[in-house]
């Protein structure tokens, strides 16, 4: 009785080892009052708008060329 009990609780265990099955699924459909269905991407190949090399991460401002507002003008 306890070598079956052992051997289920192995058994058992063996999908937490394999861990879930990859999902081919790139968006999630919802469905609407109206009958009709709504797709949101769920994983996107990069972000929004156009692709910038690093150089474009830079600062628009440097320095002090700002407008301070506790600097009288």
């Amino acid at each position: 009785m306890r070598r079956q009990l052992a051997l289920l609780s192995a058994l058992a265990l063996v999908p937490a080892m394999i861990g879930p099955l990859q999902a081919e699924a790139r968006s999630l459909v919802a469905p609407l009052c109206g009958g009709a269905s709504l797709s949101i991407p769920v994983a996107p190949e990069g972000p929004p708008g156009p692709s910038q090399g690093p150089c474009c991460a830079k600062g628009c401002h440097a320095g002090s060329c700002r407008k301070r507002l506790d600097r009288p003008q």
